[in-house]
């Protein structure tokens, strides 16, 4: 059982600097501890050495695709959920090693909806926090 105190971390992933500061801004007033990398291996690196409970990713960066990346947090840690973000309207191909899929442009409250339904399911289910 977690203490009252816990705040849920959170790594964000994306090399747009604005589209991260939004999402960090937006996750850590609703309560979760958030960490931010701007390309994929300080992301890869910042899951591996945190107790990160989930990872927001965006699809298309400079150094490797959302795609990619998030496939190889699957394996590093796989119950870790992970949440892939795109301008697309439609899944990429690579799409099925994120837990749920999300179009730019929602509402600040419709995604932070998302983000605690994948923690509850993540608690629910005893989710290791490796």
């Amino acid at each position: 059982m977690q203490s009252p105190t816990h705040r849920p971390v959170i790594l964000c992933v994306d090399d747009d600097s604005v589209q991260l500061s939004v999402h960090a801004a937006v996750l850590s007033s609703a309560g979760y501890e958030v960490l931010t990398a701007t390309n994929a291996a300080a992301g890869l690196h910042l899951l591996t050495h945190n107790l990160v409970e989930l990872v927001i990713c965006d699809h298309v960066m400079h150094d490797l695709s959302g795609t990619v990346l998030l496939a190889e947090m699957k394996r590093i840690k796989p119950n870790v959920p992970v949440v892939l973000f795109s301008g697309l309207p439609d899944a990429p191909e690579g799409a099925e090693h994120a837990d749920v899929f999300l179009t730019k442009g929602m509402s600040s409250p419709a995604f932070l909806d998302v983000i605690r339904e994948l923690l509850k399911g993540r608690a629910a289910s005893g989710g290791n926090r490796s």
